[in-house]
């Protein structure tokens, strides 16, 4: 049973800037259309405090991407909606993480510190449940959901491997003419399990990569193409021979 790519995650950490990204909002916004196929928002916050609130924001209109910026990071989200296999998640990494990249030096010209690339994987395997059960010496009657994380490096990069046990739950809610779906979330917030009934039980593996670890040890250290063509390389291996799962 392959596991399903939920989502996956690009972010490049740079220099905190000097002036607010919005003056170049309409560079950006022409830019990033083929992902970012709506207005960008921003706002006209100060700098040099609340260096991490993104100044803009985008998404898609199938709500698919989802971009921030801020004065110190830029970020992208990939909704996943149908069946990706592992070359066409990396293609699609390769190929977005190049173009922001290209963007971001070339309207911006910042300095890009360390770059990361975060894959979410949902696996209906329960048997790995199992093995990780034995593996802490945990009865699976004693526990309602448990999380392990690896963390490591190599060569310049550090890797992260994470496992979550999830649970989803339907829900009873009666539905207003004019809900939201945050609404919808927070009102399952007040529902007892005792009403709901579980609709699914899986393992959530989250494979993150970055390239902080050159960057701690070399602060002059830049993200480069080459840097990002060995992350793609890493990511690549890592699918391909299930490595998240060996924790």
């Amino acid at each position: 049973m392959e596991d399903k790519i939920q989502s996956i995650h690009i972010c490049f950490w740079f220099l905190e800037m000097d002036y607010n990204p919005v003056v170049k909002i309409e560079e950006l916004s022409s830019s990033i259309k083929s992902i970012i196929n709506q207005d960008l928002m921003y706002n006209n916050e100060g700098i040099h405090n609340l260096i991490s609130m993104p100044r803009i924001q985008g998404m898609s209109k199938d709500n698919m991407y989802f971009f921030t910026m801020s004065l110190i990071n830029a970020n992208l989200s990939i909704n996943v909606k149908e069946e990706m296999d592992n070359d066409e998640a990396i293609l699609l990494v390769n190929n977005l993480i190049q173009l922001l990249y290209d963007l971001l030096k070339r309207i911006y010209d910042v300095e890009i510190i360390y770059t990361s690339i975060k894959l979410e994987l949902i696996s209906l395997d329960m048997k790995k449940k199992s093995e990780f059960s034995q593996i802490l010496h945990l009865n699976e009657d004693d526990y309602h959901d448990f999380s392990l994380r690896k963390g490591f490096n190599k060569d310049d990069y550090y890797i992260n491997y994470i496992i979550n046990l999830n649970r989803e739950y339907n829900y009873n809610i009666s539905k207003p003419a004019n809900n939201i779906q945050r609404d919808l979330f927070d009102r399952t917030m007040l529902i007892s399990l005792q009403e709901a009934t579980l609709s699914k039980e899986y393992l959530l593996y989250i494979i993150e990569i970055n390239d902080r670890y050159a960057y701690n040890n070399d602060s002059k250290y830049r993200t480069s193409k080459e840097n990002i063509r060995g992350m793609i390389l890493e990511l690549k291996d890592i699918l391909e021979n299930h490595k998240y799962k060996r924790i």
